[in-house]
């Protein structure tokens, strides 16, 4: 059983910049988006929902890097699955999750508690698990 697709044909160059989409430029991109967020919520967090915060909301850099990350990410899922199956793509995409516990300890200083540390590491089994189905040689089935 191959992780890809028959959408994008045997390219390997497509395959290659799918990959390359799912399991390095996704996961940062989710972890940017994350850490912008947070950023964007404590920057808002002194004012009061209302025309004031939208139009500090406006202003935040914070905010349009957000909007940024999320644009970017729409591509680069979009790549990743124009070549590879959702079933297979979906559960790599969890990376992001770990990075993103890793970050908020590292930053912001957030206990990371066990459940959560044992979560990750289910998460990175299971990834590992499904990244055993490498991709046939030959092209999609």
């Amino acid at each position: 059983m191959s992780v890809w697709s028959e959408a994008g044909g045997p390219s390997p160059l497509r395959r290659r910049i799918a990959l390359i989409c799912l399991c390095v430029a996704l996961p940062l991109l989710s972890l940017g988006y994350q850490v912008c967020a947070k950023q964007t919520a404590l920057e808002l967090s002194s004012v009061g929902f209302g025309w004031t915060w939208f139009a500090r909301l406006v202003r935040l850099h914070a905010a349009w890097a957000l909007l940024g990350f999320e644009i970017a990410s729409f591509a680069a899922w979009m790549t990743a699955l124009s070549e590879m199956k959702l079933s297979a793509a979906f559960p790599m995409s969890a990376i992001g999750y770990v990075l993103i516990i890793l970050t908020s300890w590292v930053i912001y200083g957030e206990p990371a508690t066990a459940a959560q540390v044992a979560g990750g590491a289910l998460i990175l089994a299971g990834i590992w698990k499904i990244g055993r189905d490498a991709p046939d040689e030959a092209g999609p089935p």
